[in-house]
């Protein structure tokens, strides 16, 4: 009843600001225009906005329109539902994966605020602080909360204390006719609440401050864009006039469309790297997700590298840039698995699926190192063909296509055992291993001697020994998360 009586006081006061905000400036041009149409012998430019001095009666059924305009926007716009979760996520209790980044400015205030603490701590009775303590114990909520599947980002309290202080502190000031942004408030009060709440503990404390900051800056930013551009385009409309407009609606156009797209694509990259750590494990779904997971990293590493092979060999720009990408949506991928592994480890309700949590992270491990070895060979390989190196010489394209056509047979082999559980020919893929590792050997024997010959430039031989390199680290890791799944399948069977 709180957080209902709460949200419906909430909405009303954004009602009563962001319609104003929203209607405001389209009516007073409406209203300028009807003063000039009311006398039509005046010079444009000599028309005093007398009209728009004194009280204006607002249009009921303009009103309604706009109404429904923000009601139906803020219903389907994930944009809006963005600028809630980025609320929530910087105010949430608890530490987990963190949006933003640590900045300087943020160390130097988590560090200048512990060394208070720390001094005022030492004057502090004990009983006191055990007081205290005591008034933030939330162990037994987080007990409550801990299987639900949706379990909520802050308690009851700070709920019902976000939305009564946003909503009054609106409220108050759209009474006093003040301009406000109600986003501002409302995320400054979430802020304040969870600062006093102790959610930004030194686990999240320098991750929310830059987030605080980063918002804050965003929104000054903003302002001054806005009020710079929107200078600069009447300045070329008073100039260009209708040709000027025609190009800027385009350009308007353009951009709206490009937004979407792009806003569009994260929306489902971020989708795409929550598949797993977001659902619900348990011993009967978790090994059929590390195969899969398994698998598709398998394939996705053979393709890249042969992609990079190919676009280096060839010097093709845009296919090693379009590989980069695939990359970083890999890299981005294992990473945000990672970061879950503690979060994704507390759904397995049963305790004796600690063993299997003990395999699920090994895999997880193992995908971040591959999709990591990936990136020193895309990104080095993009960056000699970006800017205009010289290419490999015609011995070092030989042999990477050898070693690309031996990893590829290693591969689909690995990946066929996968997915028939046949892991008792691990042996022949460890061979296999063995004699590709031995080429690289080989190769990297050659290219020493082509250094002290001068046959290699310094450029080609980082590139090239980075490469072969970095083929060995995801070569060690492959088998190794062959291996793990063997023995996840392996207890599975043994405990069933």
């Amino acid at each position: 009843m709180i957080v209902l009586v709460g949200t419906f006081a909430l909405a009303m006061a954004f009602a009563g600001n962001d319609l104003v905000n929203f209607i405001g400036v389209p009516l007073a041009g409406l209203k300028s225009f009807q003063a000039f149409i009311a006398e039509p012998n005046t010079d444009p430019d000599g028309l005093l906005m007398v009209a728009l001095t004194g009280k204006s009666k607002a249009n009921t059924v303009i009103l309604l329109i706009a109404g429904m305009v923000m009601v139906i926007t803020l219903w389907l716009s994930r944009k809006a539902r963005k600028v809630t979760e980025t609320e929530v996520n910087l105010s949430r209790q608890g530490a987990a994966s963190e949006r933003f980044g640590s900045s300087m400015l943020s160390r130097t205030i988590v560090r200048a605020a512990m060394d208070m603490s720390n001094a005022v701590g030492k004057i502090t009775p004990k009983a006191f602080k055990k007081g205290v303590e005591k008034r933030f114990d939330d162990t037994e909520y987080q007990k409550k909360i801990k299987n639900l599947k949706d379990a909520p980002s802050f308690d009851m309290v700070r709920a019902s204390v976000n939305l009564t202080v946003a909503s009054i502190l609106i409220s108050f000031a759209t009474s006093l006719k003040l301009p406000l942004s109600t986003t501002y408030v409302t995320f400054m009060v979430a802020m304040g609440s969870s600062l006093a709440d102790k959610a930004w503990g030194r686990e999240s404390a320098v991750y929310r401050i830059t987030g605080v900051i980063t918002v804050i800056g965003g929104w000054f930013m903003t302002a001054f864009t806005a009020f710079s551009v929107a200078f600069i385009i009447a300045l070329i409309i008073s100039w260009g006039g209708a040709i000027a407009i025609l190009v800027f609606v385009l350009v308007a156009l353009y951009t709206i469309y490009r937004t979407h797209a792009s806003f569009n694509k994260k929306e489902a990259d971020k989708k795409k790297i929550k598949r797993l750590a977001d659902e619900d494990l348990h011993t009967d779904n978790i090994m059929t997700k590390c195969s899969l997971e398994v698998r598709n990293m398998l394939k996705s590493v053979i393709n890249v590298f042969t992609e990079t092979v190919q676009g280096l060999t060839n010097e093709d720009r845009k296919s090693l840039k379009s590989v980069c990408k695939e990359v970083d949506i890999l890299n981005a991928d294992a990473k945000y698995l990672k970061a879950n592994v503690h979060n994704t480890l507390l759904k397995l309700q049963e305790e004796e699926e600690g063993e299997t949590g003990h395999y699920y992270v090994q895999v997880i491990d193992y995908l971040r190192e591959m999709a990591h070895a990936l990136t020193f060979i895309s990104n080095p390989s993009f960056e000699h063909i970006e800017n205009n190196h010289k290419p490999l010489l015609k011995i070092q394209i030989e042999e990477l296509h050898e070693l690309k056509n031996s990893v590829t047979d290693l591969f689909d082999a690995m990946i066929a055992t996968i997915e028939k559980s046949a892991f008792n020919n691990i042996p022949d893929l460890i061979e296999k291993q063995q004699a590709i590792l031995d080429i690289l050997k080989s190769c990297r024997k050659k290219q020493i001697k082509r250094i002290k010959n001068n046959e290699a430039g310094t450029r080609n031989s980082t590139l090239y020994l980075g490469i072969l390199n970095e083929i060995k680290n995801f070569l060690l890791q492959s088998i190794n998360l062959v291996k793990a799944q063997r023995d996840f399948v392996e207890y599975q069977l043994k405990n069933k």
